[in-house]
């Protein structure tokens, strides 16, 4: 059986290649995409940037954990903090103390600080570069208070002045130097001048064994290492029990582990890159298997002529088979390890993509690791197993007269098998949509990718009842037109519907996908522009010019000009909280409770807004565990656990689904005071007069010229929703991306085979007098059919993910319209069409130049 398997593979090459190139880029996407997740979350496990020199780190708390179950069924979850705690204010001076005499100790600070075009967004003490290896692109160290280092890259020189924003308001400053270094950027100033602009917070204390060999900062440092490090550690953990509390809050971190004390500007980037990969790599594999799958049972169901006479010739139903399986199993070996190799050739490309998009840090790339890509390959091996497998069964239990009869024309096309799958993809599609139904959040809006790919999967499996009505429609227009092109065209569709359907597939998965997505993107960013609007009751905005944020001073700046009546900032960064067994990141929105009624109408189900003061009060989102007058259980952006009181309960609107309304004062000393926006009411007549709007706005401009840019309200929601847009089509071309490429080429692919199987039904047409245009005419128009109906199916697909969606948003927004972007599925509907048309028309001509009566001789 061995060698007849491996003889049929040789003479059918030509034929099998189809299901190779399948199989093959199928695992090529899968293992893509399994690596760039991989890389992208191994990459906590590289080496440190800023702490390089030091052998010992020792640095405050930074991350979350949940423990649950106890014994041996205990265990932790963990997150990373935006920021890292404070230390123990005097455990530096202690530390230096203690072990001054044995190490060299730098104390670092990083207060906020930012500059137009200069990069980093946090100044340390000078002392603080050597902690790193850097050279000199120009100058030379800070040596007084008005002195600055900028990293490179940098437009700014030596001498420059240049205006930094700050915690405390602008700053002057004179550029000393310009460095260049792999740390992350940073301003560095005078000891004296960084432990200010930090309020004295302690980030970190550095440790490095004397003797020290290296100048500071020179490429020596990196290298330099005590002769006892261990020792060291030991002797600074024994410091740190001796100093503080031995409660968790300072860390003594060696190694690798110091990475975990660092700054670590591209976290957010990052987080995003693992959370679009993850999407990616679910819907890469799904469509490789759809397509991979699907291939695999044409081919194997349309060689049933072949297969009833191997049983006219005497072969069992057990030899058939073993004989289909075996060669199934040869492709599959072949194609999956050849896709495992494309695959990690396709990785880092995948990976510069994510980095171009900025949806991945400048250095992030992705690199081979073996056990990643293993589950690609066994998929591909079992995909091309299973999908051969329910044919072969079926060819093997026939008679032999009976499958040389259906070889010609599909008489039983909906199997049992097929019809239970089918059922259970739509039926698992139906709780999908109902959860979101029952609890609708933005998060929710997930569930309709994986309720589209069953109902792909439904519409797929029942093709063959549904593509007869489906083409009778699409051709009753033709069927009218004079000719017998669109009469064929229906004909052969309706007649031979296990093609019909196998060619419709890849189109259906295509712009099925595409068309569930991307209406999904955009139902969802309508609906949040919509609550965005009613949320929004200000007469105008601030926002940063510079930086991240607006310092105090900007604000009680804009509250003393004449025609503000009330100038509210708001700060939005994150809080941390249980959810389930692992601590999740969610929004905190630091604002002053009693102002916000001025600017901004925000629902309260129970409760008062007015209540949010002081560093001891919370108002929490709609759903979450707590009631007015408990207790929540939160952790803030460095990961102090807080337990305030709960104020107000918020109602459910989509732009404070996981929204925690903070006061102003709970942030000082744990993360930078900056306002991300100020929101602005104006007296009366700034409103209704255009002169008097236009004093204020000058006044408002000269008081904010260095930090912020005064805007309106339409002009800011505007401005927020283009810039959503943008991110929109960015983390769509990332989420479509290869898979749309695969599934494009993948149509190609199933039409090239159909159209090649069909060398003697063109012969028989031709000897009957047809012409070779008419033929081609039909084949043409076959093709237009068959887009026609993936195309049918998928706009089903998308009207019902779709309309699970504006139901599931319906209580989050005053008004959530069904925004489905004509101009990209149209272009990916016309790629498709344009697609089919090639791969079916182009083999046809090669066929049709062959005689008749030799292309009815064209062995199968």
């Amino acid at each position: 059986m061995t060698g007849l398997v491996w003889h049929t593979v040789r003479a059918r090459m030509g034929s099998l290649l189809g299901t190779f190139l399948a199989l093959a880029l199928g695992v090529a996407l899968l293992a893509a995409m399994t690596l760039t997740l991989v890389s992208t979350v191994g990459g906590s496990a590289r080496t440190p940037r800023w702490y390089v020199a030091p052998d010992v780190v020792v640095a405050g708390a930074g991350t979350v954990s949940v423990t649950t179950g106890s014994g041996d069924d205990r265990e932790t979850s963990s997150t990373r903090t935006t920021f890292t705690r404070a230390l123990p204010a005097g455990l530096a001076g202690r530390l230096q103390a203690a072990l001054g005499g044995e190490a060299t100790v730098v104390v670092d600070v990083a207060g906020y600080a930012a500059a137009d075009g200069a990069p980093g967004d946090t100044v340390h003490p000078w002392s603080a570069a050597a902690l790193h290896p850097y050279s000199w692109v120009a100058g030379g160290a800070p040596r007084a208070a008005g002195d600055l280092v900028l990293s490179a890259p940098t437009g700014h020189r030596p001498g420059d002045r240049i205006t930094v924003v700050t915690t405390h308001g602008t700053r002057v400053f004179t550029v000393s130097g310009v460095l260049r270094t792999d740390a992350p950027g940073a301003f560095y100033a005078t000891d004296a001048v960084a432990t200010e602009l930090a309020d004295g917070r302690v980030s970190a204390v550095a440790l490095t064994g004397r003797p020290a060999t290296a100048a500071a900062g020179g490429p020596a440092a990196a290298a330099a290492r005590p002769r006892d490090a261990a020792a060291l550690a030991t002797a600074t953990r024994a410091a740190v029990r001796e100093a503080s509390a031995d409660d968790g809050s300072v860390r003594v971190l060696t190694g690798n582990g110091r990475r975990a004390a660092e700054p670590d500007p591209d976290a957010e980037r990052r987080t995003v890159a693992i959370a679009l990969l993850g999407t990616t790599t679910g819907l890469g594999g799904f469509v490789s298997v759809f397509v991979v799958a699907a291939t695999f049972a044409y081919s194997v169901a349309a060689r049933r002529r072949e297969f009833g006479l191997l049983r006219a010739a005497g072969a069992t139903p057990r030899q058939v088979f073993r004989l289909v399986l075996g060669e199934a199993l040869t492709v599959g070996l072949l194609a999956s390890l050849s896709g495992v190799a494309l695959g990690a050739l396709l990785a880092p490309e995948f990976a510069h993509v994510l980095v171009r998009t900025g949806f991945a840090p400048s250095d992030f790339t992705a690199h081979f690791i073996f056990w990643a890509v293993t589950p690609a390959f066994g998929t591909g091996l079992l995909v091309a197993l299973v999908g051969a497998w329910a044919a072969a069964w079926r060819a093997g239990r026939i008679r032999p007269v009976e499958a040389l009869r259906e070889a010609a024309v599909d008489r039983r096309a909906m199997t049992v098998g097929r019809t239970v799958i089918g059922l259970l993809a739509f039926g698992g599609s139906v709780p999908l949509i109902a959860v979101l139904m029952a609890n609708p959040s933005a998060d929710g809006v997930a569930l309709i990718i994986i309720a589209a790919m069953l109902l792909i999967v439904g519409f797929a499996l029942f093709a063959p009842v549904l593509i007869p009505p489906l083409a009778w429609l699409l051709t009753a227009p033709l069927a009218a037109s004079p000719g017998a092109v669109g009469l064929l065209a229906r004909h052969g569709a309706r007649a031979a519907v296990r093609r019909t359907a196998a060619t419709a597939a890849p189109i259906l998965v295509t712009i099925g996908i595409a068309g569930a997505t991307l209406t999904g993107f955009g139902t969802l960013q309508a609906a949040s522009d919509s609550a965005a609007r009613d949320q929004i009751t200000a007469d105008a905005l601030v926002v940063p010019a510079v930086g991240a944020g607006l310092p105090d001073a900007t604000v009680d700046a804009l509250r003393a000009i004449p025609g503000v009546r009330a100038a509210v900032p708001v700060a939005d960064a994150s809080v941390y909280v249980r959810d389930g067994e692992d601590p999740e990141a969610w929004v905190a929105r630091y604002a002053p409770g009693g102002d916000l009624d001025a600017v901004l109408d925000i629902p309260v189900t129970a409760g008062r807004l007015a209540d949010l003061t002081g560093t001891d009060t919370v108002a929490v989102p709609a759903g979450s565990r707590w009631k007015v007058g408990e207790r929540a259980e939160l952790w803030l952006a460095d990961s102090t656990p807080v337990r305030p009181r709960v104020v107000a309960v918020l109602g459910r609107r989509l732009d404070l689904d996981e929204t925690f309304l903070l006061p102003a004062a709970l942030r000082t000393g744990h993360e930078p005071t900056l306002a991300t926006v100020v929101y602005l009411r104006l007296s009366p007549e700034a409103t209704r007069s255009a002169a008097a709007g236009a004093a204020v706005a000058a006044e408002v401009a000269a008081t904010t010229a260095a930090t912020g840019r005064m805007v309106g309200t339409g002009e800011y929601l505007s401005a927020a929703s283009a810039e959503q847009a943008r991110a929109n089509r960015q983390a769509s071309v990332v989420v479509l991306g290869m898979a749309l490429v695969y599934t494009a080429i993948a149509i190609a692919n199933t039409l090239v085979m159909a159209t090649r199987d069909r060398a003697r039904e063109f012969a028989t047409v031709r000897l009957a007098g047809a012409t070779r245009r008419q033929v081609l005419a039909v084949v043409g128009a076959e093709a237009v059919l068959v887009t026609g109906i993936g195309a049918a199916l998928a706009a089903a697909v998308t009207a019902i993910t779709a309309w699970g969606a504006q139901y599931g948003l319906a209580d989050l927004a005053p008004s959530v319209p069904i925004t489905v972007p004509w101009g990209p599925l149209g272009a990916i509907a016309a790629a498709c069409l344009t697609i089919a048309l090639l791969a079916s028309v182009i083999p046809a001509a090669l066929l049709l130049r062959r005689d008749p009566a030799d292309l009815a001789a064209v062995r199968e």
